[in-house]
């Protein structure tokens, strides 16, 4: 892959948009025009992360769908999705290029808390909006950055919520816990230790951090593994989850597994086998496409449909997949909300004033997408499940 990667699509289209549009007075800003509207974002399509680049191409491809079927109120949407090779300075870079010499309207779903983090002073001085980052880090629903959101659950909140599930299930137990060293990993730990504090029996014997850029984490789950934990906090992403569940099944250590859900998958676990990631206990929000039954639900054949036709050879079951259909849906929901009035400020206010959207029948039952100006992480709520070695079964 490149390291600058762009995804350009856009086809003209008919001249006539909904009557109604067509008689509102239309209000531009920098990206938006009578036929376009242009829209950014960074990926990492190389780097440690590389994996994840499905999910800004599968994003891609669904406004190519949009485009060739007559665009949004009448207008083509020109993606730009480039390469930040997971690093932030390279983030900031394409960020910089994209807002001054490509000129778009918005950021979009640019993924990762450190390259998210990274690039967020300088748009909200700005005044660009920041999209739903792929990040659950605090800082995207901190008042200090109003034209910031993030499109996934708070790190801190999903720790705390794990956190007591251990208070609740144990009386007295040894906690160790595993975290990449950034905003993801620090807050998610942070918040998992709040819950725990108040029950002194439940004791956090050891904390091992480690960097992305590590080429295997195995030196720190053979010293967490030494103190014969009862219980595993694992805050990890990429290689490194890969890398943990395979580890820890070659240790024949056996503690609570509880693994943070943005990397709770079937692409994380297939590649070990499936039957070393049983019992590990996460958060979830977006349907399995492994559940029985799935394949016939008609929001599953839509999106089978979409996937054969204009993502042809990639996986149809990958979570990654199902996430930027659900993205790309998004995205298509708040611009055709804004109607004619493009401007940065609507397209923010949009953002953060969501009412249970409905993104297609892929979201778990009772996962509801709700945003204000004071909750700005697009999913606040999800499904407490553990892995049977074929499905996620919630947890009473």
């Amino acid at each position: 892959m490149n390291a600058l990667r762009c995804l350009s699509f856009a086809c003209m289209f008919g001249l006539l948009g909904n009557a109604a549009l067509a008689q509102s007075p239309s209000k531009y800003d920098p990206g938006a025009s009578d036929s376009e509207i242009k829209i950014g974002q960074t990926y990492p399509y190389s780097g440690p992360l590389s994996s994840v680049g499905e999910l800004g191409l599968t994003e891609a491809a669904y406004i190519a769908m949009i485009n060739e079927r007559g665009g949004i109120n009448g207008r083509k949407v020109t993606f730009i999705s480039l390469d930040d090779n997971y690093s932030p300075a390279k983030a900031i870079e394409q960020t910089r290029k994209l807002v001054e010499q490509d000129e778009v309207l918005a950021i979009f779903n640019p993924f990762g808390t450190p390259t998210a983090t990274a690039t967020q002073k300088y748009l909200n001085s700005k005044k660009v909006p920041q999209l739903f980052a792929g990040t659950g880090s605090s800082r995207f629903n901190d008042p200090a950055f109003p034209w910031s959101s993030s499109v996934i659950p708070s790190n801190l909140a999903e720790g705390v919520a794990l956190g007591k599930y251990v208070a609740q299930r144990f009386k007295a137990a040894k906690v160790a816990i595993l975290f990449q060293n950034d905003d993801f990993g620090k807050d998610y730990a942070k918040g998992f230790k709040d819950a725990i504090a108040s029950t002194p029996a439940i004791q956090i014997v050891k904390e091992a951090a480690y960097e992305v850029t590590e080429p295997t984490i195995d030196s720190q789950i053979t010293q967490l593994a030494a103190t014969e934990a009862d219980v595993l906090l694992n805050v990890t992403a990429g290689r490194a989850a890969v890398q943990s569940i395979r580890t820890l099944s070659n240790l024949k250590w056996r503690p609570l597994h509880l693994l943070n859900g943005k990397w709770a998958n079937m692409d994380v676990f297939e590649p070990v086998g499936m039957e070393k990631a049983v019992g590990i206990i996460s958060y979830q929000y977006i349907q399995s496409a492994y559940e029985p039954g799935w394949e016939t639900e008609p929001a599953a054949v839509e999106y089978k449909e979409f996937m054969k036709k204009y993502r042809p050879g990639a996986n149809l079951h990958s979570v990654i997949n199902v996430q930027g259909y659900l993205y790309g849906r998004l995205l298509v929901h708040i611009l055709r909300e804004a109607g004619n009035n493009l401007t940065r400020e609507n397209i923010n206010s949009i953002s953060t004033n969501l009412h249970d959207v409905d993104l297609g029948g892929l979201l778990l039952p009772g996962v509801k997408i709700n945003t204000s100006p004071t909750q700005r992480h697009l999913i606040s709520n999800q499904i407490l499940t553990q892995f049977d070695g074929k499905r996620f079964v919630p947890i009473e």
